[in-house]
């Protein structure tokens, strides 16, 4: 075992049946190392490596011909996203599990094992790999990252995971039904995150250790942290539409009654037509949710049908 690399539990299972996907945007100072440790690290002898090169403008993809006859190589022509990227290699692979991993140096090819490993043992729909508490941490993206933190933990109804991380794997079958709902570009891993557990699959996690980058993250944290809310809000309405309808509109309907009651005692007159025109409002808003409910169940139940 090569120095530095974690330990591992070595299974009669093999990675023949698995499939590595790696999106790669302008990655030139780390994708060699990158795939030089995959292709290296014996336990990963078999699997299937397909990189995806998302229209970089560097030498990303003049690196990656170099190992061409080793793995797939996948050329977006324009850069499409990390969502985009992730949808290429999920087509383009031919194995049983599908598994993501970073270009960009921060995973370690035995955590990606034991990943895959806890998948396979427990014969789990998906397994996500957690950052422990000595994992490198980039310090101007720990506020965005806490806000997402909870917005994510009230659209799951309070779980708490590691819904940002890039290093997951799930079996192909199930991730091909959600392709189509994946982001095109940031915060694709955080709507599978929901997706897996609002589709009440079986998964688990592993922990694991994130090293500093190589070369600079194409994040933007303002702008790409707002498509992420957005992302999880159309996520909930598809699954749990009434999480949000349901509280809003009754709130509203409280809201109005409060009001009313409270008018019509302390001036005599009845309820003043505002408290009878926000009662209708919260009503209208519970009804929409249970109507939006009806067709969530009916898309949920179109979406266990598709396949790429």
């Amino acid at each position: 075992m090569r120095k530095g690399y974690c330990k591992i539990k070595m299974t009669s299972n093999t990675m023949n049946n698995v499939s590595i996907i790696i999106p790669a945007y302008n990655e030139e100072q780390g994708i060699k190392k990158t795939i030089e440790e995959l292709l290296e690290y014996e336990p990963l002898y078999g699997a299937e490596i397909i990189v995806i090169d998302d229209g970089s403008t560097d030498s990303t993809h003049c690196i990656l011909d170099c190992f061409e006859k080793r793995i797939t190589i996948i050329q977006h022509k324009v850069n499409r996203g990390y969502g985009s990227a992730i949808a290429s290699g999920v087509k383009k692979c031919s194995r049983e599990i599908v598994a993501w991993y970073d270009a960009d140096g921060q995973h370690r090819p035995c955590d990606l094992v034991n990943v895959i490993q806890k998948l396979q043992e427990n014969n789990l729909d998906y397994c996500i790999g957690v950052r422990g508490a000595d994992s490198y941490v980039e310090k101007n993206r720990v506020l965005g990252k806490l806000v997402l933190k909870y917005v994510v933990k009230w659209a799951s109804n309070g779980v708490d995971t590691d819904f940002n991380s890039g290093l997951r794997a799930f079996r192909r079958e199930v991730l091909e039904q959600y392709i189509k709902l994946l982001p095109e570009r940031f915060g694709a891993s955080t709507v599978t995150t929901l997706l897996m557990q609002e589709g009440n699959w079986s998964g688990d996690e592993v922990g694991i250790k994130v090293q500093k980058r190589t070369g600079k993250s194409s994040v933007k944290q303002i702008k790409d942290g707002m498509r992420t809310i957005i992302l999880i809000g159309n996520v909930v309405m598809l699954f749990h539409p009434m999480r949000f309808f349901g509280p809003l509109g009754i709130f509203f309907v409280l809201l109005g009654c409060v009001y009313g009651v409270c008018e019509a005692l302390t001036k005599g007159m009845g309820i003043p037509t505002l408290a009878a025109i926000v009662i209708i409002f919260g009503l209208q808003i519970f009804f929409w949710g249970i109507t939006i409910a009806q067709i969530s169940k009916m898309r949920k139940e179109n979406l266990a049908n598709v396949r790429l």
